[in-house]
């Protein structure tokens, strides 16, 4: 019945962290940064494989947030602000967008660190293209449809890039469908993500978190997508609504905002109740949002009892 696999950003190391700032000062060498993301990687990727995820990330420790890749790697539109990502306490840089915004393709590939997933089951996450239309500075396109648009050509591109490159799963993370709701987004979101998703080949995902997805989860299981997460931290347990279908629900049943390690018996009854309130023959075990809001031995930790609550839940066939 259940699989298990992490949603986002993995923290780096205090070692890493530090290397970094010094990479920005002038005072530490390229080669020897790069290596230490790399070792960092292959860290992160052996974690997973010891807690027994079904699928592996390379902790996307070389992505400073989930749309700067994007916004550092395509023309048309640059890394603007720092603005705070939604009620947390980190930031990102909106990106401004001005001029027509071409495909991504291989460039996200740069941010891949493919060394330390070679050999491994291993899953990519990408913004959706709702998300990070909303999110972006628009002085070129002055009509929303239109660069939601683009931006869907633009994420599908580097989704094709991808799966190409061995990729065996891509999700979709849209937080803004959740965390600022508006009337008619569920609509235009999904025709947008069916556009980034239509015949890749692949296991695809749409994630949402910050923000209660129980009035937008009956729609969201429409969509031509594989499987559907939600944050179970930020949603009224006892309003989730809708019928799983094939599709597997994914429960962010693990709190990537709380340090407190939460009991693998308790999540995975939680688990449970929420597969069977939901009709779910196929569960995926996750951590609510990404786990970069920890510090790394807690993040770390939380893996682990991620793959506990899985193995106390039936097991399925990976894909």
């Amino acid at each position: 019945m259940a699989t298990a696999h992490l949603v986002g950003i993995f923290p780096r190391s205090e070692e890493l962290v530090a290397a970094t700032r010094a990479y920005e000062r002038g005072r530490y060498d390229e080669a020897a940064l790069d290596r230490l993301f790399a070792e960092e990687a292959r860290r992160v990727v052996a974690l997973q494989v010891d807690a027994g995820l079904d699928y592996v990330t390379d902790g996307l420790l070389r992505w400073q947030d989930l749309l700067r890749p994007l916004s550092e790697g395509v023309d048309g539109m640059h890394p603007g602000p720092v603005t705070r990502w939604f009620d947390n306490n980190t930031f990102y840089r909106r990106p401004v967008i001005g001029g027509w915004l071409p495909p991504m393709g291989e460039v996200v590939l740069r941010y891949v660190d493919r060394d330390a997933l070679a050999g491994h089951r291993w899953k990519a996450i990408l913004p959706a293209p709702w998300t990070f239309a909303m999110l972006a500075e628009d002085h070129y396109y002055a009509d929303e449809e239109a660069l939601l648009l683009d931006v869907a050509d633009m994420i599908r591109s580097a989704a094709v890039a991808l799966v190409e490159a061995g990729c065996a799963y891509v999700q979709f993370s849209d937080p803004v469908l959740v965390a600022r709701p508006r009337e008619g987004a569920v609509d235009r979101a999904g025709r947008a993500l069916a556009r980034v998703v239509e015949g890749l080949g692949v296991r695809t995902a749409v994630h949402t978190c910050f923000g209660d997805v129980a009035p937008v989860l009956p729609a969201l299981l429409e969509w031509p997508v594989d499987e559907v997460g939600f944050d179970l931290f930020a949603a009224t347990m006892d309003r989730l609504e809708g019928r799983a279908g094939s599709k597997t629900v994914l429960v962010g049943a693990l709190d990537g905002r709380n340090s407190l390690l939460e009991d693998p018996v308790r999540t995975a009854e939680t688990v449970q109740r929420v597969a069977d309130r939901l009709g779910a023959e196929r569960v995926g075990v996750v951590p609510s949002c990404d786990l970069e809001f920890l510090p790394w031995p807690v993040a770390a930790e939380k893996v682990r009892r991620l793959g506990e609550v899985k193995r106390r839940l039936a097991p399925v066939p990976v894909a």
